[in-house]
């Protein structure tokens, strides 16, 4: 089968699971508020019916604004801490919750349910969350390695710019290298996942070395598939954009933002079960070597 049956497929499949879209929504929600609520209440135990927070409003000189920034000297070492503490927690999360979404999707046309989901997550997360630990160690190797090698004709072409346009597409240009780049190594570990689900199996050392074999064989087809589904989710971006700025700021403008906003973040949770599910049937449509 091709890559453009294989794609309506994994339509089919992510449509039939309509149900993880509703999971993962009231998952996200709540972990989002779980990293903003510290803030929230900070600012509020401190500036909230204060002259401060009066100041903050009405604004301030540079003079004043050093002295807060002099009194509150330790938070920014609290709000790094607290991002890289939510940035780790956010992987033992994606790797629990895609243990969930791979398992549905390899159940065929078993219903998801929310015990189904979460058992699943359970089940699969330890071998997941070993993947998601190799494959920092990939985006490390490619970005730390060959990214510094990437970078320097890219920055030598820059160097010798005489206008501000050959420094604007030099650096377009290596953005998008390091994009295709990273949807490279990205696809390889979703794959890496996908197999570690589909044969059940517990070693994800041993399904990442066999899943370079795997890839050489089909690797342009693979690719254009992967892109074909990022490509989807650039036009959704595209659209969220281009209507968000277009929506008045007063009136039921807010609110038809949030309600756009929720819109487009269900469509970005379609778009992550849309990789697997393509990436599953691809798989699945490869033949045993």
């Amino acid at each position: 089968m091709g890559i453009v049956g294989i794609f309506g497929q994994g339509l089919q499949t992510t449509a039939r699971k309509a149900r993880l879209f509703a999971f993962l929504w009231v998952i996200y929600l709540l972990f989002a508020l779980l990293v903003v609520a510290p803030f929230y209440f900070l600012l509020q135990s401190q500036f909230s019916r204060s002259l401060l927070g009066g100041r903050l409003l009405a604004g301030a000189d540079l003079l004043w604004i050093g002295d807060l920034v002099y009194r509150y000297q330790e938070i920014p070492p609290l709000v790094l801490g607290w991002l890289i503490g939510t940035a780790l927690l956010f992987l033992v999360l994606s790797a629990f919750l895609n243990g969930g979404v791979i398992g549905r999707i390899a159940a065929g046309e078993e219903r998801a349910t929310l015990s189904s989901f979460f058992g699943d997550c359970g089940r699969y997360f330890g071998r997941l969350f070993r993947v998601c630990l190799l494959s920092l160690v990939g985006y490390a190797l490619i970005f730390g390695v060959l990214g510094r090698v990437i970078s320097v004709p890219f920055r030598a072409w820059s160097e010798g710019a005489r206008n501000e346009w050959t420094t604007l597409t030099s650096s377009s240009l290596r953005l998008f290298v390091f994009l295709l780049l990273f949807s490279i190594v990205k696809m390889f570990f979703d794959y890496v996942k996908v197999r570690l689900v589909v044969e059940d199996s517990r070693k994800a050392v041993r399904a990442t070395g066999r899943n370079f074999g795997f890839l050489s064989r089909c690797f342009f087809r693979a690719w254009a598939l992967f892109l074909a589904v990022g490509l989807l989710l650039f036009l959704f971006m595209l659209a969220y954009l281009f209507l968000a700025k277009s929506l008045p700021k007063t009136g039921v403008g807010p609110l038809l933002l949030f309600l756009w906003q929720q819109a487009f973040f269900l469509a970005r949770i379609g778009a992550g079960i849309l990789f697997f599910a393509t990436e599953y049937h691809f798989l699945k449509a490869q033949p045993r070597p």
